[in-house]
């Protein structure tokens, strides 16, 4: 048992001895070698028995993946119309539509289609008599055109223009046959239904294009009385079909819907959908379909299924065409409302083997060659290298022990050369460095934002003083961690400590990309100025909350019922004076005016309104073009601190999708909500906040609204009352 292991001792000595005699030369060249070589055969071998293995697998994840996208397209595309369809029959039934007598509403529409471009018309026909209004895209200009009749035209389709707030404005023109809203399909679907539906798909006879409509029936809220019926048409081609063929489907593959019927929906090819049958234009059936692959594939599917009515389920299949086996998936996509379509995809098998058996080879290739210049490379760079590494060796061992004298003579051109003079560099530069160090110590014990001395104009930073300023109009923000306080209680110190760097290293870059800085950190709060523009500030705020989300995402499941946290901001525009401040030999930056208070309180009241962005009307006034954001009007307020009124907004843009999604589709009801308010309608504007948080349980801004109605009925309104909240505390 003693002998073994003087055994392996003898043999560790005689392989470290090998290796220290052992040359750099064969250091360098046969490890590579080796590597090489054995790359070269296991990559190769595994390269072609992986790549045969994974065509079935790949061609079945790329079929379902495209399937899925589309139909995922296909859901949200046909989503909208039934969306904004409720949300007209609301306005319908509470009067916010004129349909009868066409003298308002027309803003509403006006906003649902700037928000959705693919809706070709928004209308609604009265039971009634068969009056029409809505809201027209021109198919040649994009144009948004009111569009109306009624007992006043004749029943005669009557077009105006609008102006930049969906209002009319010019009278176009007037057709010439009389349009009974009653008689139309959209209309007779709806009614046959009780319910929402949709149309069969047809031709729609102003852009010859095929179009379906979603059409919804309104009843009367008290006697469900019929008042009529609100539609959205859809334009099918264009938009839908440049998604197809932005796919990503090989070279050769094609994806395509197709109804039941089997007639072309959309296709990612370039053939036209219609076919003219004399002047009347007819759908194409996909069987007759000019490209090989869409054709082949509803031919395969209808002769194995006897119908495309049959196909009820999703199934992946195989055909060949003209010698050639294809990989063919078939989705079913229905909408529960009336749309019953079938997804196809179809992608050769030469898309995956012809790749994997050029990449096979091309690997093979490159690594023999790769060897081979291995070998050659590799026997001369361990003779070029062996030398002057030694040599730099010595000499950055006698500079480690304090000789800056010494210097390295390697006459060479290359990285060796460079690295020889940075290294005689080096010695004489190591005193001044530290020299400079320590002054560089000295200015930096009053640390500031790097950002100051281009705002400052200053070159470096012994050029900053106390008291440097600038004094112009600029943007404030203020963020705050909600319920900070709370969170802190269940950390130690050191993990708040973590926390807080953590959250600002994600989130203070954010403005700086966004051309603002940071003044200073306040605990968990921020203040940040933006001196150019207000888009800035607003973008970056933007950013700041989904950057927050993310973080909130990267968390684990047990964390995050601890850590997840959610943040407020306030924007306010002013004049406002920044530069350093305090003694000389302690300065730092800050910025003080009343706009910088004013941000403070938004962010406060973005509590109170349960907003996560507040901006006040100066920021909003400063807009270049506001309808970039989705900005909903909150309230005109007076701060703490302040005896004028100012209004202010909440950006939804900054909401999370599902939150600002809700807010959204209450949209309408909220402003005519906030008109009643101000009008002292009580009762009107209590019942619109109440379908809102019917909507919408989390829209705290309705819910205020309603508790402020309440008091105001219950305490009876104020002498000289005019809508202003007054907040006497700091929120």
């Amino acid at each position: 048992m003693s002998k073994l292991p003087q055994h392996f001792r003898k043999l560790g000595r005689r392989t470290h001895q090998a290796v220290r005699r052992n040359s750099l030369h064969r250091a360098f060249t046969l490890p590579v070698l080796v590597q090489i070589f054995v790359a070269v055969g296991l990559v190769g071998y595994l390269s072609f028995r992986n790549g045969q293995q994974a065509v079935e697998v790949l061609a079945s994840k790329l079929r379902s993946e495209v399937s899925a996208r589309i139909q995922g397209e296909l859901r949200s595309y046909f989503g909208n119309p039934h969306a904004i369809n409720r949300l007209n029959a609301t306005a319908f039934s509470h009067g916010d539509l004129d349909i009868r007598g066409a003298t308002q509403g027309e803003h509403l529409l006006f906003q649902q289609m700037r928000i959705y471009p693919e809706i070709a018309l928004v209308y609604c026909g009265s039971a009634e008599s068969g009056e029409f209004f809505g809201i027209l895209r021109s198919p040649d200009t994009g144009q948004l055109l009111l569009t109306y009749s009624n007992p006043s035209t004749n029943f005669e389709r009557r077009e105006y223009s609008l102006d930049v707030r969906g209002y009319r404005q010019h009278f176009l023109g007037q057709g010439g046959s009389t349009y009974d809203s009653r008689v139309r399909p959209w209309f007779i679907a709806a009614l046959s239904q009780e319910g929402p539906t949709w149309t069969d798909v047809y031709v729609a006879f102003t852009t010859r294009l095929p179009n379906v409509t979603a059409s919804l029936p309104v009843y009367d809220r008290r006697d469900r009385r019929l008042l009529g019926v609100c539609a959205a048409d859809v334009v099918l081609p264009e938009e839908f079909r440049t998604f197809l063929k932005q796919l990503e489907i090989g070279q050769t593959g094609q994806a395509f819907v197709i109804d039941r019927q089997g007639h072309l929906i959309s296709s990612s090819t370039d053939e036209p959908l219609m076919k003219m049958l004399g002047q009347v234009p007819q759908f194409r059936q996909a069987t007759q379909s000019s490209d090989t692959y869409v054709k082949e594939s509803a031919t395969y599917l209808e002769n194995r299924f006897g119908s495309f009515e049959n196909i009820q389920q999703s199934r992946q299949l195989s055909f060949v065409v003209d010698g050639e086996r294809q990989f063919l998936e078939v989705l079913p996509f229905s909408d529960g409302i009336g749309l019953d379509w079938l997804i196809v995809v179809v992608v050769p098998e030469s898309e995956f083997m012809g790749q994997i058996q050029l990449n096979t080879r091309i690997t093979i290739v490159l690594c023999g060659l790769a060897l081979v210049i291995a070998m050659l490379v590799g026997t001369w760079l361990s003779r070029r290298l062996t030398n002057p590494i030694l040599q730099l060796n010595t000499a950055v061992k006698e500079i480690s022990a304090g000789h800056w004298q010494q210097r390295v003579a390697i006459n060479r051109t290359d990285e060796l050369g460079e690295l020889a003079d940075s290294i005689n560099t080096m010695a004489t530069q190591i005193q001044q460095s530290f020299e400079q160090l320590e002054e560089q110590r000295n200015a930096f014990s009053r640390f500031f934002p790097p950002e100051y001395l281009r705002f400052l104009n200053k070159d470096s930073v012994q050029d900053v003083k106390l008291g440097d300023h600038i004094s112009k109009e600029m943007t404030v923000l203020f963020s705050d961690i909600r319920g900070f306080t709370r969170l802190a209680e269940t950390m130690r110190a050191r993990q708040t400590f973590r926390f807080i760097n953590t959250y600002w290293q994600r989130i203070s870059p954010l403005v700086r990309t966004h051309n603002g800085f940071v003044v200073k950190f306040i605990g968990d709060g921020m203040m940040a100025i933006f001196p150019y523009a207000v888009e800035d500030a607003i973008d970056s705020a933007i950013a700041q909350f989904q950057g927050v989300r993310d973080y909130n995402q990267h968390l684990d499941p047990d964390a995050r019922q601890t850590f997840e946290i959610e943040i407020g901001i306030g924007l306010h525009t002013g004049h406002v004076m920044a530069g350093m401040i305090g003694e000389p030999d302690r300065i730092q930056p800050d910025a003080i005016s009343d706009t910088v208070n004013l941000a403070a309180r938004l962010e406060g009241l973005s509590k109170v309104y349960g907003a996560a962005l507040i901006i006040s009307e100066a920021v909003y006034n400063r807009l270049q073009a506001p309808d970039r954001y989705q900005l909903r009007f909150l309230d005109r307020v007076i701060v703490k601190g302040r005896t004028q009124a100012i209004a202010i907004y909440e950006v939804l843009d900054a909401e999370p999708e599902e939150r600002r999604r809700e807010k959204l589709a209450t949209f309408a009801t909220f402003e005519a909500g906030i008109k009643a308010y101000s009008d002292r309608d009580w009762d009107t504007a209590h019942g619109h906040f109440t379908t809102i948080l019917q909507q919408c349980p989390q829209d705290k801004t309705a819910e205020l609204y309603q508790q402020r109605i309440q008091q105001l009925m219950a305490e009876g309104i104020p002498e000289n009352w005019d809508g202003v909240w007054a907040f006497t505390h700091k929120r």
